[in-house]
């Protein structure tokens, strides 16, 4: 173990109180974007109290640590994310990340509707955080053989308490953005229209992993022609998000294209995205604190 862990504890509080600017349009935000932005600006916050104590010429005393087990403290190991093996779809590359003091993501859009309606509270900051993409090779008749991801995940290690509240915040979201409406523009036949969507979220599932586990589904209307007033287009596939809670360990799963095509309450699609939760689950036990 590292000599200065009393320091580190006081970059990650440090961390805990910087106001991260957000984005400006998230609507439009691609939900396969990285989530790792805050970890450039982190490693940036680092260097810079680095150099200032250099500069000034005096230490400053660090604040004592929180008192914490040894696996509060504990970076998460490459072992409690998702395998290959664990995912029905096939997959052949794994690309990750790591980070720290970083903000507990579920659903962009969910969160922009929870700002709009005044029901987001501050988010769960984690002391650790570890993500990945894993990617595999589709192929279609007619077409090329082309990459993507199979699915996406985060794993969050937080403070005591905050694990546990991710999930009544998901709650009171859920339960607070019914019927969401959103204008947006969309591709039209005539061109791209300014139109009128509204979201919708449901809790597909609950309690099927780990110890607090939640499968969220979330759909889109179809959007009307602004002038005529048709559908435009087909209804989108609807979008899901698996969040599973271990000790103080949380993962975000966000399934691709393999395994979520499917109608809204198609079992045998969301059966198989819960089996998904329950291999993460399993993973993340001997990381967590305390430990299955």
């Amino acid at each position: 173990m590292r000599d200065d862990v009393t320091f580190v504890e006081l970059v990650h509080r440090d961390l805990r109180e910087v106001r991260w600017p957000e984005p400006a349009e998230i609507r439009a935000r691609a939900r396969g974007r990285s989530r790792r932005t805050a970890v450039t600006a982190a490693a940036a916050v680092l260097v810079l109290a680095s150099v200032s104590t250099v500069a000034v010429g005096r230490a400053v005393a660090p604040a004592p640590p929180p008192a914490a087990t040894a696996g509060e403290h504990a970076e998460i190991p490459v072992e409690a994310m998702l395998a290959p093996a664990d995912v029905p779809a096939k997959s052949d590359e794994r690309l990750g990340d790591t980070g720290l003091g970083e903000r507990v993501r579920v659903d962009d859009v969910l969160r922009t509707c929870g700002q709009e309606r005044g029901l987001l509270e501050d988010q769960a900051v984690s002391r650790y955080s570890r993500s990945q993409t894993l990617i595999g090779t589709a192929t279609v008749d007619g077409f090329a053989p082309y990459r993507r991801p199979v699915v996406s995940q985060d794993v969050y290690r937080l403070e005591a308490g905050a694990a546990g509240r991710v999930f009544a915040d998901l709650d009171r979201l859920v339960a607070g953005c019914t019927a969401w409406q959103e204008v947006s523009p969309v591709q039209a036949e005539q061109g791209t229209v300014t139109t009128t969507v509204v979201h919708g979220w449901t809790v597909a599932a609950s309690d099927f992993a780990g110890d607090q586990a939640i499968l969220l589904r979330h759909t889109v209307s179809v959007p009307p022609d602004g002038t005529t007033g048709k559908p435009v287009g087909l209804p989108p596939w609807p979008e899901y998000t698996l969040v599973v809670r271990v000790g103080d360990l949380v993962t975000v799963l966000v399934p691709g294209e393999p395994l979520r095509l499917g109608v809204p309450g198609n079992t045998v699609i969301e059966a198989q995205l819960l089996d998904v939760a329950r291999a993460a689950g399993r993973r993340m036990c001997a990381a967590a604190n305390p430990g299955c």
